[in-house]
């Protein structure tokens, strides 16, 4: 798990360089101001890393500073995966000694990450438009959230 304080969607990218392609992406959207339904929804069609790249670049900001969802990137190929979820960490399964060594050439150390209990989302009012332009931006396959899932 790493959990950089800021710019986590170039530490993704960096990670996802090695990776072979082509990739899938996953999008949990967990709560919803503008009464879109919670649920999964994959891109169906895979992805070059350039199309990954422009994705999470349109929406950065989004994903950065709102926590109403999460997004993995699955390298088809090798089935490593990146997982960033609503609490700004980034969870990387695939070759890990290469990771690490991506996480700390950008300065990132090891040591023990808590999330404080208790603690907040914000869902902020400025990213309503940015949540419709995602759900737009690709035609989605939709898989509800189950009982028990991270809401």
């Amino acid at each position: 798990m790493l959990a950089p304080a800021e710019r986590q969607i170039d530490l993704i990218l960096d990670l996802l360089r090695p990776l072979p392609a082509p990739f899938g992406v996953l999008h949990v959207l967990l709560v919803s101001r503008c009464g879109n339904a919670a649920a999964r929804r994959q891109e169906p069609a895979p992805m070059q890393l350039r199309d990954v790249a422009g994705f999470l670049r349109e929406f950065e900001e989004f994903f950065e500073r709102d926590g109403r969802h999460h997004v993995w990137v699955t390298s088809l190929p090798s089935q490593s995966t990146i997982v960033y979820d609503n609490h700004n960490l980034v969870y990387a399964y695939g070759p890990l000694e290469q990771f690490i060594g991506r996480a700390e050439a950008r300065g990132l150390a090891r040591r023990a990450i808590e999330i404080p209990v208790p603690h907040h989302h914000c869902f902020n009012l400025e990213y309503d438009d940015a949540e419709a332009a995602l759900l737009d931006r690709f035609d989605w396959l939709e898989f509800p959230l189950q009982p028990g899932d991270d809401p």
